[in-house]
C-alpha cells in the first residue's frame, strides 16, 4: 500500500515513463543499427537483433543477441546518434511534473544522450536533481543515493517508472513504494515483482498525491 499522504519525495523514470521514447526514437534506431550491422557483414547479428529488437531494452537486447564487446560498443555509437527532435512528453506527464513535491528523475542511458533528451523536453526545471545509470544494476544504488541526498526514509518516496525489471524491482528491493504505468505496445512480461499500483496514466498518480499536499 502506498502511504499516499506521508510522500515527501517522487522519483520517476524517463524514457516511456514521461516521454514515448518507444515509437519516436528507439523503433527508428533499432533499425538504424541493424543496416548499420549488414553493412560491416555481421547479418547473423543484425538477424539475432532484428529478432529481439522492441521486446526488451536496447542493452539488454545487446546482450541477448549475443554479441562481441565490438559489436556492442559500434552497436551504442549508432544507437546514440539519434536525433532527439521528435521526441515529446506523453500528454499526462505534466500532470504529475506539476504536483508540488520534491523530485529526482532517474535514468538508464548514456550520460550524453539522456542529458540531450531532457534539454530537448524542457524538463529540468521540474527536478531538484538528475541520475543517469548506464547499467540495469546502477538503480538500486542511485535509489538509496537519492534518498540518502534528499534525507528521506523508503516510505517516504515513491518511484514511478514503466520498466518492471529495472525501476519497480530496485524500488522494491530498498523498500520504497512504487508505480507502474503501462505504456501502449510496451511489453510488461512475466514477473515476480508487483509493484505497489499499476496505471495507464499519470494524472491517477498526480490526482492522488495532490490531494494529500
Amino acid at each position: 500500500m502506498i502511504p499516499w499522504g506521508g510522500v515527501r519525495l517522487l522519483i520517476i523514470d524517463l524514457d516511456n515513463t514521461l516521454c514515448d521514447t518507444l515509437h519516436t526514437l528507439s523503433k527508428r534506431q533499432w533499425a538504424k543499427v541493424c543496416v548499420a550491422f549488414r553493412r560491416r557483414g555481421w547479418t547473423r547479428e543484425a538477424r539475432a537483433l532484428e529478432r529481439e529488437l522492441g521486446a526488451y531494452g536496447f542493452l539488454h537486447t545487446l546482450q541477448k543477441a549475443g554479441l562481441s564487446d565490438e559489436q556492442m560498443l559500434f552497436a551504442i555509437r549508432v544507437y546514440d546518434k539519434v536525433d532527439v527532435r521528435p521526441l515529446r512528453l506523453f500528454p499526462d506527464a505534466k500532470a504529475l511534473l506539476g504536483v508540488p513535491l520534491r523530485k529526482a528523475l532517474l535514468s538508464r542511458g548514456e550520460r550524453v544522450l539522456q542529458r540531450r533528451k531532457i534539454r530537448h523536453l524542457r524538463i529540468r526545471a521540474f527536478f531538484d536533481d538528475i541520475h543517469i545509470t548506464p547499467t540495469f544494476q546502477g538503480k538500486e544504488d542511485a535509489l538509496r543515493a537519492i534518498l540518502k541526498r534528499h534525507g528521506v526514509r523508503p516510505r517516504q518516496a515513491l518511484v514511478i517508472g514503466d520498466r518492471i525489471e529495472e525501476e519497480i524491482a530496485a524500488a522494491k528491493r530498498v523498500g520504497i513504494p512504487c508505480v507502474l504505468v503501462r505504456r501502449p505496445d510496451w511489453p510488461v512480461g512475466k514477473s515476480r515483482v508487483r509493484p505497489d499500483l499499476v496505471v495507464k496514466d499519470l494524472r491517477v498518480v498526480a490526482k492522488r498525491l495532490s490531494r494529500k499536499v
